[in-house]
């Protein structure tokens, strides 16, 4: 999809595959910064009515438009989901060369998954207000196809768990778990559990391909 700014006139092209189905909208102009508004499938015009409800123009917060952010097929992408510790999870990735997204609520963050191929996701035991028995998002994430799942690293966070510990890392279907009091090692963990996880897969992937499954 190619759009002209509306400031700068310049043409934009962006991926159809990068595009949310069926809604409008935002992105910042790359040449001059600029807030564009896009709706792919645009309303027709409604007669004006002085009778108009109000109540039609109501907007929840989940159903505003957000910025479309583009990204380039190098880029690591991580989703923190932990208000606990986000400065501390934003400071380690970012210095890891991860892009840094949130979300407000699992519903977000689910909506955030259908359009975006994460990398890493960090997810807090208590995310949500929700433990993870009754927590939809967590059990989404363990639902995944496997040829989607693998392409994740999840971190799981919580005052339960205890770091690196794979056996609970496997019994619970996330790449490590991290203990809420070693955060000021997490930089430390996520290099060794992101290395093992990458090394694995390495291994995995000649595999297949001497399989011939590849």
């Amino acid at each position: 999809m190619q759009i002209k700014c509306s400031e700068c006139q310049k043409p934009i092209n962006i991926p159809d595959d990068k595009l949310p189905k069926d809604r409008a909208f935002t992105l910042g102009c790359p040449y001059c910064k600029a807030k564009i508004k896009v709706d792919p499938h645009p309303r027709p015009a409604e007669p004006k009515s002085d009778d108009l409800e109000t109540s039609t123009m109501i907007v929840s917060e989940e159903d505003e438009d957000e910025e479309l952010k583009i990204y380039d097929e190098s880029d690591r992408i991580a989703l923190v989901l932990d208000e606990f510790h986000k400065e501390k999870w934003v400071d380690e990735l970012g210095k890891l060369g991860f892009k840094i997204e949130y979300a407000k609520s699992p519903e977000q963050a689910a909506h955030k998954m259908k359009f975006t191929q994460y990398h890493l996701v960090v997810l807090h035991e208590n995310f949500g207000g929700a433990s993870l028995d009754n927590s939809p998002l967590y059990q989404s994430l363990c639902e995944m196809p496997m040829t989607f799942r693998r392409r994740i690293f999840v971190a799981l966070a919580g005052k339960h768990f205890k770091s690196l510990n794979n056996m609970q890392a496997f019994q619970y279907s996330v790449n490590v778990v991290v203990n809420e009091k070693d955060m000021d090692k997490i930089s430390l963990i996520l290099k060794k559990s992101i290395a093992e996880n990458d090394m694995f897969y390495k291994i995995f992937k000649e595999t297949l391909h001497e399989l011939g499954k590849a």
